[in-house]
């Protein structure tokens, strides 16, 4: 398996105020749910008392060091334990005990099936608390509802996962309100790292009919996601069909995890660096470059808001990874960007120049942590 990019290299100040933010915002999160389990919900707003699979998925990968093992796994079996029969892993569970599998409100769900993602965070999570823990049995005796999991996620033929444009529905959860259709690339890269993940555990273990299985789903991939090469700017888009659009935030990832070629990686990094200006703001990134918006969506979205035009800080950790492959320096200033609109602001799920999201935005805060290294060098 090949190793993500390794984590920005900052000063041990800079560092401490980025961990300082991650453990302020996971005590303002936490919450138990009616059968003691302790729950971290998205934000501090109130709106959602659940526990949803993909923020709690970036959590565990990013600042699972801050939150005790324990409360990790009771968490897992939390989600797990509302798994459909159709293999399908719950969107979030309510502290009620309450599962949701659309995205969504429940009264007006992003279409008529679940997100394409939650299955890969689910195999994510489990691989990040057995790498946390050591405790590989976790994984043995979760194994089946896992691949059920794996296999209930919608594949085209070419093994890239796949939503019809006649029945749209969300993909990746921090774009769920897009219309994205056909072959989706955030979603497969997700599909292709957990099929890795999964692999190394299972070969760290001797597990070797297992790591063969789940590498070799992670191949087929592998030789599929050049279908989403933008020919002129040599850059990924978001999907084969309905926004087929260059996508910031897939092109940031699929560089972090090294799911493209070392030439295809330094021209992201590059794409990055001279056009920084076009997609970033107080170091907070856009989904699409600057004056463009998406082609379909499946909520009524503004321009300039949200997830089509607002500036998240997610995935600011995975743009300055990629530039450090070119220049440390710039990444280093663009996360110092990053961390003093956190010291003045807090760490909101979005923000634009007329209006903000919501507060401490928990998987922003872990990912933004999971993305660096305090280094004394510096």
């Amino acid at each position: 398996m090949k190793s993500p990019l390794p984590p920005v290299r900052i000063s041990p100040a800079l560092y401490a105020v980025f961990e300082a933010h991650a453990r302020r915002t996971l005590e303002a999160v936490r919450s138990v749910a009616h059968d003691g389990t302790a729950i971290y919900m998205p934000d501090d707003s109130g709106d959602e008392p659940a526990l949803w699979t993909r923020d709690f998925c970036y959590l565990v990968e990013g600042a699972g060091h801050l939150i005790p093992a324990a409360e990790i796994l009771a968490a897992i079996d939390y989600l797990l334990s509302r798994q459909s029969g159709d293999g399908t892993i719950p969107e979030r569970v309510y502290a009620d005990g309450r599962a949701v599998y659309l995205a969504g409100a429940e009264d007006a769900p992003l279409g008529n099936r679940p997100p394409t993602d939650n299955s890969q965070f689910m195999a994510k999570l489990l691989c990040a608390y057995v790498n946390h823990t050591g405790d590989h049995s976790a994984l043995d005796r979760r194994m089946e509802p896992l691949m059920a999991a794996m296999d209930a996620v919608s594949l085209s033929r070419d093994a890239l996962v796949y939503i019809d444009p006649n029945s749209p529905h969300a993909g990746y959860g921090f774009t769920n309100c897009v219309g994205k259709t056909g072959k989706v690339f955030f979603s497969s890269v997700l599909y292709w790292e957990a099929c890795q993940k999964l692999g190394a555990i299972c070969a760290r273990f001797e597990y070797h009919e297992d790591a063969h299985y789940w590498y070799e789903r992670a191949e087929a991939i592998t030789d599929n996601l050049s279908q989403f090469m933008d020919g002129s700017l040599g850059l990924f888009v978001a999907a084969s069909e309905d926004c087929r659009q260059v996508d910031i935030w897939g092109n940031a990832y699929a560089a972090v995890m090294r799911v493209s070629s070392k030439t295809q990686m330094r021209r992201i990094a590059r794409f990055f660096l001279d056009f920084q200006d076009q997609f970033t703001w107080h170091g907070f990134i856009r989904h699409l470059p600057e004056g463009q918006y998406w082609e379909r969506l499946l909520a009524d979205v503004q321009p300039g808001t949200h997830q089509n035009g607002g500036y998240w800080p997610l995935p600011a950790g995975w743009v300055a990874q990629t530039i450090a492959t070119v220049d440390e320096d710039a990444a280093r200033a663009l996360l110092a960007e990053v961390a003093t609109e956190l010291d003045e602001h807090g760490v909101r799920e979005w923000i634009s120049p007329q209006e903000q999201g919501s507060g401490h935005h928990a998987a922003s805060a872990a990912a933004l942590l999971g993305s660096v290294q305090s280094s004394k060098k510096l």
